[in-house]
């Protein structure tokens, strides 16, 4: 059935205009691997957009392009490329979400990288009170950092994946932060290495499954966490960084902190979403 439009072109998606958004607080709060989508409600092409500039705004050394993102609706794949693409860990999810975000690692980012650093030198990101100087930027960080570093594959992947992940951190919280769920996924690659024209310099990291969630979007609760002692630190390795109750309930109050998994009702609801779906209950 073709959707109809009303007078004004409004086809029943939801319009940047109108989404209120959340604050930053709430969307760390609130993000989730989402494994349940609405597999029939396409993602409209101005939340992706908004993904990607999230992405595209992140940290990134030397301002390289380290991540390379395709969008691809899943109606458009065909059914061997869809089986194809599975691993144990993607299965009826993979089938459900509407929208995949493949992402990939560009291992050449940092060619090209001395005459964007001269560039932010010259817009006033660096100053000689730090030490920098087009001079240095050839001298010291060219030769001794970059053209290493581009000679090394490992260390070139090393560097484009760890880059290339801060920008995915951006999506996802902007997925949360639009209404959406995503979930980080295992593909085989040459599944769609030829159909996405993937370069051979680019590495595959995540296929980010993408869409609007058929749970609850708190997915039964915030995942555990083990102590925050246990893994930051003040000073040295053998100091943790000790909490104090004021900042955790102003989290709290920030919904940054939220209550863990799971809640009451989530067995309920996953064996109602099962049922819906004709999946396994047990």
């Amino acid at each position: 059935m073709t959707p109809q439009a009303d007078s004004d072109g409004w086809d029943g998606g939801e319009r940047f205009e109108d989404y209120p958004g959340i604050d930053l607080w709430k969307a760390i709060g609130n993000r989730r691997s989402i494994r349940y989508f609405l597999p029939y409600r396409p993602v409209e092409r101005w939340k992706v957009e908004m993904m990607f500039q999230a992405g595209h705004r992140s940290s990134r050394a030397i301002n390289g392009s380290f991540i390379k993102t395709v969008a691809v609706e899943r109606e458009t794949l065909e059914p061997e490329t869809l089986e194809a693409l599975k691993t144990p860990t993607n299965t009826a999810d993979l089938e459900m979400a509407p929208l995949y975000l493949f992402t990939y690692a560009n291992r050449l980012a940092p060619l090209g990288g001395p005459e964007r650093l001269k560039d932010l030198y010259d817009r006033g990101a660096f100053a000689p009170a730090l030490g920098w100087s087009h001079e240095f930027i050839d001298k010291v960080i060219d030769q001794t950092i970059l053209t290493p570093l581009a000679r090394t594959e490992a260390d070139a992947i090393w560097i484009a994946s760890v880059e290339a992940a801060m920008a995915i951190a951006h999506m996802l919280l902007m997925a949360t932060a639009l209404g959406l769920g995503a979930c980080c996924k295992s593909f085989v690659a040459d599944a769609v290495k030829e159909q996405l024209k993937v370069p051979d310099h680019c590495v595959p990291i995540w296929m980010i499954l993408v869409g609007y969630p058929a749970e609850h979007p708190q997915a039964g609760g915030q995942r555990p966490r083990p102590p925050l002692e246990e893994d930051y630190f003040w000073g040295n390795f053998e100091t943790p960084f000790e909490t104090t109750p004021s900042v955790t309930e102003e989290l709290r109050r920030r919904h940054l902190l939220q209550p863990t998994a799971p809640y009451p009702w989530r067995d309920a609801e996953i064996r109602f979403i099962a049922r819906a779906f004709g999946l396994p209950e047990e």
